[in-house]
């Protein structure tokens, strides 16, 4: 699974919590359990006993069919329900009673698959009458399916919930394959499309009365991030209405809940379910489920000619899929039924023949309302318990998200709680603590976003540009950073089912109640700045023994952004103790509107322009008159050349440069700037800059204090950095920016990506005996490079979505280096 997730085990040594009931721990002489009879009193609950819901029984089967799971607490249903041994015992019953050969080979096996198909319709209220069922790999291959073979047209929308799990709004991309237009909703706002566009936010201006169709809406039963669930009632005039929308129902999470998923009552077009997290096993197998009315949108087109047709042209087949095909010409029929053209090849059919033996264990248990009461009850009990927890100050502990406050909230909320841990001063747990200690107790639990970023939008209040700043600052999906700024990116998770108890719920309360009147501790990991040019300061394992390396590249960038003079001996300016012109120029944007203060200098960054990292630089001696740096681009026809000052000219002079092999200098027809300052020739620089970007009101900056007027703070690039008067715009000012080659080409044997030195825009490229060891070195760390050149460690550079940048093409195609990086390896 690629679902970030924690899975923990509690050591077998710790006592096992055991259950008891509301009644007695609320008369328990503890603080939170006073706290709690009160509150609990306080707050008027018009609802049912919760507790008469409960499966007594439930207790005594886990001791006996679930010894599997150890002194493990449970608390991932979401994630996958567990399975029992009684489950595994009835499947291998059914496998064991005869063999089971191919569907393709065997009647007697593909009259079974058509059994389990049946039975798959009765469980959601529906029939052969009005749905088909296409066995899926999982809910993500059945939507993947569905949006490779939707009629898309050109006339239609797609719109999908914001608070969707990942694999709904990856079908954006098929949609724009189809050059549709696209956009996202609140789940409040269902009912109102009905008839009402403008309760979406679309990703292009459109207008409803040219939305002929077919047009998409996506949305699940009940969300996989908080457990709120979805009124179903509008699906009928969501049909009915103007758009005539086809609806596609996420009902993973949903199903998961026995009874509560009915067809006959929601008429949605398209319903995708997976059976691990209704049953826990089988894994690997799911289900898509189509209304007759809707089938003819995902058939392809046919003819004796050209083979089966689909959205997007011609379209795959497989074995068991077409109905005549010929090897040498273009003749392929598909088959007529919906399930044997989307079910390509060999379905799962021993996963498909357990199903029966599944659903017959768990109802051995109890009815599907009674079961899923069951469940419902448990989270309600951890969803009170949890609410009521304080810190002594009166501040909350927890705050919960979703549903649970509402007065029917049984039909509004499913058993999933999803929520922030609070210090006791108001600032965020980070909940990769939470996991840390789960995992020391043993509870399995979820923290992160679920593989739903709009729910951490929507309950998190992030924008777009939060999610894209945590991105910069090292988060990725899937890892323990809970906090970036002081700013929560994730929330902790816990769901039930139909195994868990109230020794769970005291398990979890247990757990929470580590963090009453707790304070937070200062984690230099929880933060990266991005809005200061400070260093950041890494304190890893103390070392001060002399590190040693090889200086196999040299570098220096004149111009901010643009690509670098490769030399073999150059030297340091007397003035900053950084390479002598390194970011000395950038590109800047004149300011739109007269101020009373001069405005600070932007530069126009790599990540802004990606063409600027086309740009090539050569230096030539210009005999008596000194040095000339020329800039070339094979996309522009005529190239630029700033010549240097006197004072320039005459350190490179004494210090006896050597120059390596360098780019092309360009066309020879030059522009041609005066010796004397640029600030009394703007215009042809500017023109240059401007044609090759693209962009209009560009100049060329300059930080040195041969051009005072021009001094400025630093750092829009690259990484962050803002420095006052500084001499360059350089992000790490006074510094010399260094890559290791050992752990590039480490890096790019795990991950299995070509991954040039060039792209890092790094002064110094090193190879050092050991990969990533750099990583390790705390601040002032000496360093020989080079056999005789001393330097010290400052700490690191944040490199940013620039390094995924091309300069051959100044385009960032294929796989990200940066995310690849960032998921390799950490920091």
């Amino acid at each position: 699974s690629t679902h970030p997730h924690a899975l923990v085990y509690m050591d077998s040594e710790l006592p096992r919590i055991s259950a008891i009931s509301l009644l007695n721990y609320s008369a328990l002489p503890w603080s939170w359990g006073a706290r709690f009879r009160r509150r609990y009193r306080e707050k008027d609950y018009t609802e049912p006993s919760h507790r008469a819901w409960l499966l007594e029984h439930v207790e005594s089967y886990r001791q006996e069919e679930l010894g599997h799971l150890g002194s493990a607490v449970y608390l991932d249903y979401a994630g996958a329900a567990l399975y029992s041994r009684a489950q595994l015992q009835a499947a291998q019953a059914v496998l064991l009673e005869k063999y089971l050969a191919n569907p393709h080979t065997s009647e007697a096996t593909a009259t079974v698959v058509e059994q389990a198909r049946d039975m798959v319709l009765e469980m959601f209220g529906a029939s052969r009458e009005t749905h088909t069922v296409v066995f899926t790999g999982g809910v993500t291959h059945a939507l993947q399916l569905l949006g490779e073979n939707f009629a898309w047209g050109d006339e239609g929308v797609f719109l999908y919930a914001d608070e969707s799990h990942t694999s709904v709004v990856g079908l954006r991309q098929l949609a724009r394959r189809a050059k549709l237009p696209f956009g996202t909703f609140a789940l409040d706002d269902l009912p109102l499309l009905a008839d009402q566009l403008s309760a979406a936010t679309l990703s292009d201006g459109i207008s409803g009365q040219n939305l002929r169709g077919p047009n998409l809406i996506a949305f699940p039963g009940e969300s996989n991030f908080s457990g709120a669930r979805t009124d179903l009632s509008c699906v009928k005039s969501l049909k009915e209405g103007p758009y005539r929308w086809r609806v596609l129902l996420d009902a993973a999470k949903l199903a998961c809940s026995p009874g509560t998923l009915d067809l006959s009552a929601c008429p949605a077009d398209f319903t995708v379910v997976s059976f691990y997290k209704i049953f826990g096993y089988p894994t690997g197998l799911g289900g898509l489920i189509v209304r007759h009315d809707a089938a003819p949108l995902l058939q392809p087109q046919a003819d004796l000619i050209s083979g089966p047709i689909g959205p997007f042209g011609p379209a795959y087949f497989a074995g068991g899929c077409v109905s005549a095909i010929s090897a040498t010409s273009s003749f392929a029929v598909p088959r007529p039924s919906l399930s044997e053209w989307l079910e390509r090849g060999t379905s799962h059919f021993l996963g498909i023949a357990a199903l029966r033996s599944q659903l017959d264990s768990v109802r051995c248990l109890g009815s599907d309302v009674e079961r899923c009461r069951h469940a419902l009850a448990v989270c309600r009990e951890a969803f009170l318990r949890t609410w009521c927890l304080r810190h002594s100050n009166g501040a909350q502990l927890c705050t919960v998200y979703g549903r649970h406050e509402e007065a029917r909230w049984w039909e509004a909320q499913g058993p999933t709680m999803a929520l922030q841990v609070w210090y006791a001063d108001g600032s965020p747990v980070p909940y990769g603590l939470v996991a840390e200690r789960a995992a020391q107790r043993g509870i399995v639990l979820r923290t992160g976003c679920h593989c739903n970023a709009g729910g951490c939008q929507r309950y998190l209040g992030l924008s777009d540009a939060d999610l894209r700043h945590f991105f910069a600052s090292g988060k990725v999906c899937g890892d323990d950073k809970g906090l970036v700024d002081g700013r929560p990116t994730g929330v902790v998770r816990v769901s039930f089912g139909l195994y868990s108890t109230l020794s769970d719920v005291s398990c979890w309360i247990s757990l929470l109640s580590e963090f009453l009147d707790s304070v937070a501790e200062k984690r230099e990991e929880d933060s990266v700045e991005h809005s200061r040019v400070e260093i950041p300061r890494i304190l890893p394992k103390q070392r001060s023994e002399l590190v040693l390396g090889s200086i196999v590249g040299l570098k220096v960038y004149p111009v901010k952004g643009c690509g670098p003079l490769r030399v073999r001996r150059w030297p340091l300016d007397p003035a900053t103790g950084a390479l002598l012109l390194d970011r000395r120029w950038c590109i800047t944007l004149e300011p739109s509107t007269a101020r009373a203060t001069p405005p600070r200098v932007r530069p126009v960054s790599a990540k802004q322009a990606p063409r600027l990292t086309t740009v090539r630089l050569a230096l030539r001696g210009d005999g008596d008159r000194g040095y000339v740096l020329v800039l070339s681009a094979k996309s522009h026809k005529t190239s630029l050349e700033i010549p240097l000052c006197q004072r320039d000219t005459d350190i490179l002079r004494s210090s006896g440069i050597e120059m390596a092999e360098q780019a092309d200098p360009g066309h020879p027809a030059a522009l041609q700037l005066p010796t004397t300052s640029l600030a009394t020739a703007p215009a042809a620089a500017s023109s240059w800059f401007e044609a090759l970007l693209d962009i209009r009101g560009l100049r060329l900056a300059t930080a040195s204090d041969q051009f005072g007027k021009d001094a400025a703070d630093a750092g829009t690039g690259e990484a962050p950095a803002a420095n006052t008067g500084s001499k360059d715009f350089s992000n790490a000012p006074n510094t010399l920016l260094l890559v290791s080659t050992s752990s590039l080409r480490e890096f790019g044997r795990l991950c299995g990506l070509a991954v040039p030195a060039d792209r890092f825009r790094a002064n110094l490229e090193v190879d050092f005996k050991e990969p990533y060891e750099e990583a390790n070195w705390p601040i002032g760390l000496p360093l020989r490079l080079g056999g005789t050149a001393l330097f010290e460690a400052a700490g690191r550079c944040v490199r940013c979505q620039a390094v995924d940048i091309d300069p051959e093409d100044a385009k960032a195609t294929g796989p990200s280096l940066l995310a690849a990086l960032a998921t390799v390896q950490a920091g």
